[in-house]
């Protein structure tokens, strides 16, 4: 599940210097309690000037959008109102000098940031297995714009229904970049959303693969780890925002720090090759 963060910060002449704590993406440590991350601002003021970095501490790049209001100072942006910023990075973003010392001034900024890159192409050439083992069979319970949930940045999202412990295996190869296994709850209202369990990968056009609703403990990956097609990543479950026991999957890159946007993929199945699955239809994996 990708989360945005965001927080207005003002800074003037004589007052303290402000530590912005973010609200932090899920993190990535596995079977034990999740250690908090974040993307930060960090401020550092030198004699008549503030610099201001993006500090993302988490194992994927992020999206960051950063606004500017200032008086009486001169800001130089360093690097775009909308960038993205590598995994485990710090990167000086802005800065402001103060135009006259002895005048009051102010730097106001705010900024929102989402998992991936604003960068990424997703390769539409690349076709992708059937998220679960090779000869196994599942029926697709809400296709790409469905009615229920799939709408927005969630319209090429699809869900397989699957008994909860099977097995769901990588569409595509990527590396684990994020995780949460924790979760013990779910329920059919969107306010249990940010209960879900999952497993997300980053693929080598940049796009960032999610499996949702995964069980309890039913993690099988590392984050860091290199996973091929087909192999094996988590069990399902039935936790989040979800009605029954089920597969969510969906591939996705950012707009903006604000926005993100999902991609119709392609799938190969023993139905042959399927770029817009059913609902209703019972899909068998190679």
């Amino acid at each position: 599940m990708n989360r945005d963060s965001s927080r207005y910060t003002s800074l003037r002449r004589g007052g303290v210097l402000a530590t912005i704590a973010l609200i932090c993406l899920m993190a990535s440590a596995k079977s034990v309690p999740k250690q908090k991350k974040a993307v930060y601002i960090r401020e550092v003021r030198g004699r008549g000037a503030v610099s201001l970095f993006v500090e993302n501490q988490e194992a994927f790049d992020v999206t960051v959008t950063l606004i500017i209001q200032g008086q009486q100072v001169k800001v130089s942006r360093l690097k775009p109102e909308t960038e993205t910023y590598p995994a485990f990075s710090k990167t000086e973003a802005v800065r402001a000098v103060v135009s006259n010392t002895h005048e009051p001034w102010r730097l106001n900024y705010n900024f929102h940031w989402v998992k991936g890159s604003r960068y990424a192409r997703h390769d539409d050439q690349v076709m992708y297995r059937l998220p679960f083992q090779s000869g196994t069979s599942h029926r697709v319970t809400q296709g790409y714009h469905g009615k229920l949930s799939h709408q927005g940045q969630d319209q090429y999202a699809v869900d397989f229904g699957m008994r909860e412990g099977t097995a769901v295996c990588a569409a595509r190869a990527g590396v684990v970049v994020d995780l949460n296994e924790a979760s013990q709850s779910g329920g059919p209202t969107k306010d249990h959303k940010s209960e879900s369990n999952y497993v997300c990968l980053a693929q080598e056009d940049g796009t960032i693969a999610e499996y949702h609703h995964l069980q309890y403990n039913g993690v099988l990956v590392e984050v860091g780890q290199h996973v091929i097609a087909g192999q094996r990543i988590a069990l399902s479950g039935n936790t989040g925002y979800s009605t029954r026991p089920h597969l969510h999957f969906v591939v996705y890159s950012a707009v903006d720090g604000w926005r993100l946007q999902s991609h119709q993929v392609t799938f190969i199945t023993r139905q042959g090759t399927i770029a817009d699955p059913v609902e209703g239809n019972i899909y068998t994996a190679k």
